[in-house]
């Protein structure tokens, strides 16, 4: 058995390893295994999609599959990098261009819409939405560009 708990028992069908593996018991996941507390979050990540179970990652890291902390460990592998609630902006330009005829600026067009200021402005250049453009074509009025300007 080596320090960091991972013994290269394999389980096949609920039993112990007798030499057969799993097709999720490959060469690279009994490498990352192998690891036990230097695995990266990718690396359980990757764990994980393989189908792994859990209860040898815990054993890999010494700890109890059923513990509060592991099944941190676990969920922070799993929604790494993925945001469960990414903010959409379900606007049209049309609608936008509307809300600045109306006098709102872009920051109350976000709090309006319930977006990170940063968010509108990343879908305003995905959609060439420039507010120089507006004011070129005379839909919005010249004080639209002056910041701090009174309505």
């Amino acid at each position: 058995m080596q320090a960091n708990g991972w013994n290269g028992d394999i389980k096949n069908n609920g039993e112990e390893g007798d030499g057969e593996m799993n097709a999720i018991y490959t060469w690279r996941t009994i490498k990352i295994l192998e690891k036990g507390y230097d695995m990266k979050l990718s690396e359980l990540n990757y764990l994980l999609r393989r189908g792994v179970e859990e209860k040898d990652i815990a054993k890999t890291l010494d700890m109890d599959h059923k513990s509060e902390e592991f099944k941190k460990l676990i969920y922070n592998a799993r929604y790494m990098g993925k945001h469960p609630e990414r903010s959409k902006v379900n606007m049209t330009t049309e609608e936008y261009i509307n809300l600045r005829k109306k006098g709102f600026s872009v920051r109350e067009i976000a709090r309006i819409k319930n977006i990170k200021l940063r968010t509108l402005q990343y879908w305003k250049t995905r959609h060439g939405i420039r507010d120089k453009d507006l004011i070129a074509q005379g839909i919005l009025p010249k004080t639209c560009l002056i910041r701090g300007a009174k309505k």
